[in-house]
């Protein structure tokens, strides 16, 4: 049984203010979620977009899943060989640029835009980890990160984040979940204690045994998920990460 995201709306109006606090708080020179990071922002590298280049989905706004990998995921798309990624204007990658680029490049695409989208993954998640790691990891629980953009920027070009990646994935958002002895990202979730960061008023939940009978239920920012469990719904709660999870 696979998990079915369905965030109360307060939990999501609550979420979206402490981000904009959270990425708009870093001082001069960074911006929040949507404007993207600004130019001072980023981290140096090699090479950088060209100015004029026709816009695809991995130059869009940071933390969106299909913008921060979409370039680079095209599932059947015939891929640049890695010989010949190199920048357009001439010069070279770095060899952790090379790596994220390794496989994601489509024919025709301009490998510089395809890394911003990797560059402005961790960008994101090393600003906001710095200020709250919960914060950075329920991003990722909950899709405003996708989890396989987030595990292929931070592998290759921010391994410092690795912590917040580990976080992730065992965690989960709200929506209904098997319970299983190890813990699938979107799909199971396993026993153990779990605390929700930012809950809504409404957090709500309910742990389930054989059968659909339930176990335990209530509401607040912290649930125990029993080996007897077969089953987890969650409501009005955002994420939950385990009980010492980052």
């Amino acid at each position: 049984m696979t998990g079915s995201h369905r965030p109360a709306a307060a939990a999501a109006v609550l979420v979206t203010a402490a981000a904009a606090l959270l990425l708009g708080g870093c001082g001069s020179g960074s911006s929040g979620g949507k404007d993207g990071p600004r130019a001072g922002d980023r981290p140096s590298t090699v090479v950088s977009a060209p100015a004029g280049a026709t816009a695809t989905a991995s130059t869009a706004a940071p933390g969106t899943a299909p913008a921060t990998e979409g370039s680079g995921s095209a599932a059947n798309a015939p891929k640049v060989p890695d010989a010949r990624l190199t920048p357009p204007g001439g010069g070279s990658f770095t060899k952790q640029q090379k790596t994220y680029l390794s496989g994601r490049v489509p024919q025709g695409t301009d490998p510089a835009a395809v890394l911003e989208g990797g560059q402005e993954i961790c960008d994101r998640l090393t600003r906001t980890a710095k200020i709250d790691k919960d914060a950075a990891a329920s991003a990722i629980v909950t899709g405003d990160i996708s989890m396989s953009g987030a595990s292929a920027a931070v592998s290759a070009l921010c391994p410092d984040q690795q912590s917040v990646i580990d976080a992730a994935r065992r965690g989960f958002g709200d929506g209904t979940f098997t319970v299983a002895a190890k813990a699938v990202p979107a799909k199971s979730v396993a026993p153990g204690r779990y605390r929700a960061p930012n809950p809504s008023p409404s957090c709500n939940w309910r742990v389930t045994g054989a059968g659909g009978a339930t176990l335990t239920s209530g509401g607040g920012a912290r649930l125990t998920v029993p080996a007897a469990a077969r089953g987890i719904t969650s409501s009005g709660c955002y994420a939950w990460l385990a009980s010492g999870g980052t």
